[in-house]
């Protein structure tokens, strides 16, 4: 290892307790996103993630930087900053909304509880603990910035938990010229650093009957009414032997396209009444290769055999992307996450998707990589407190490479 990493990583080490105490705040700065359930009610003027943004702008102030807010409202903000000189440009992204805490915790999920080498709490892991690595990154490279031949851009972003599509973060800030040469999102998990993800088609699908009570005589003898819940059975049942061509990919090893249908589904006025409406929601999961146009010709050529009244909507349409595993990015983190932790990560693309994608869309190189723990969801969420360090450490060391 060359004179200057070591002193990056004892920079790095020395600043372990401050970088847990705020990691600690982090959590118990609450950013519940309660449109989870549902992505369509999301707002740029609810300040869901205010506090947690505040909290990362001082923070970075108080290190002598100069961060900015940027977003559709001052209510909802987009925190960046920018470090160094030189055009190249790496993104540290990630997102400062978390999912409601799951139910049966085992204590307050808010107080940052440190216990046996973790940190538990809500968003810990998923992904408070990246965000307080980015901010230490650039502490511990502070010293080193005429050594960094080009800019580290750090974006804090909001409404990434309801469905990794919003207009309102990742994709604001692109649109406004926040963009660089690579960018890394802190999603969990140093095992492997993730070159792509799987797209998704989300869609609701509304069938119409004709609403009769259940006592009149013309329900009785069938000359009034329609079931729209026992039509929606026929279109559930058709769109269980949903094909998909059954080429994999080898960006994805072992993982398929799949239509998950239904997810979410309601119908119905009154226990006396024939429902006249039924709703139901459905997810599709893609490899490369298969289409929006491709869903909604096969999802529609299946209903339409069934005599069903229906309106078909999409909901939000993710494209399936992935980059060279041989890419610049991959290499030097895959190099320093090596040396740091004296294994070697796996390179292939993830299941789920995350605002990976809207980067590789704009043509930037992006990986996800981040602090190891469990609990991403569910109840007792930690991050190992040792894995937040060697984080900070493969990430200084992978700007001061790739900005070489």
């Amino acid at each position: 290892m060359d004179n200057i990493k070591q002193k990056i990583i004892d920079e790095v080490e020395k600043t372990k307790n401050e970088q847990i105490k705020f990691l600690q705040k982090l959590v118990q700065t609450k950013s519940i996103n309660p449109n989870v359930t549902d992505p369509t009610k999301s707002s740029p003027y609810d300040p869901i993630e205010l506090e947690v943004a505040e909290l990362i702008f001082n923070k970075l102030k108080e290190m002598g930087l100069q961060p900015k807010f940027e977003g559709v409202s001052p209510s909802r903000p987009n925190v960046v900053c920018e470090f160094g000189q030189g055009k190249k440009i790496l993104i540290f992204n990630g997102h400062m909304d978390t999912v409601p805490p799951a139910r049966e915790w085992d204590f307050n999920p808010f107080l940052g509880i440190i216990k046996n080498g973790r940190l538990y709490g809500s968003g810990a892991l998923d992904m408070k603990s990246a965000l307080c690595c980015y901010i230490f990154m650039v502490k511990a490279l502070l010293k080193f910035e005429k050594a960094l031949k080009g800019k580290i851009l750090l974006q804090f972003v909001i409404d990434e938990e309801p469905m990794a599509a919003s207009h309102f973060g990742t994709r604001y800030l692109l649109e406004k010229g926040y963009i660089g040469n690579a960018a890394i999102i802190g999603e969990p998990g140093t095992r492997k650093i993730t070159i792509g993800n799987r797209g998704g088609y989300r869609f609701k699908i509304q069938v119409f009957g004709d609403a009769v009570h259940t006592g009149s005589r013309e329900w009785e003898q069938k000359k009034e009414g329609l079931n729209a819940i026992l039509d929606m059975t026929k279109v559930i049942n058709a769109l269980q032997n949903f094909k998909f061509p059954s080429k994999e990919h080898p960006i994805f090893p072992g993982r398929k396209n799949v239509l998950t249908f239904p997810t979410l589904i309601k119908g119905g006025k009154a226990i006396n009444i024939v429902p006249d409406y039924c709703e139901a929601f459905g997810d599709t999961r893609i490899l490369p290769g298969i289409t929006k146009e491709f869903i909604e010709k096969e999802i529609r050529k299946k209903i339409n055999k069934l005599n069903v009244k229906y309106k078909l909507t999409p909901i939000v349409y993710v494209p399936p992307v992935f980059v060279k595993p041989k890419e610049a990015i991959v290499q030097i983190l895959k190099n320093n996450t090596k040396q740091i932790l004296k294994k070697t990560p796996i390179t292939e693309g993830s299941g789920p998707w995350s605002d990976m994608w809207m980067f590789i869309e704009k043509g930037i190189p992006a990986v996800n990589f981040g602090c190891e723990g469990e609990g991403m969801h569910d109840k007792n969420e930690y991050v190992e407190i040792k894995s937040v360090i060697d984080v900070t450490k493969i990430y200084s060391l992978t700007a001061l490479d790739f900005l070489k």
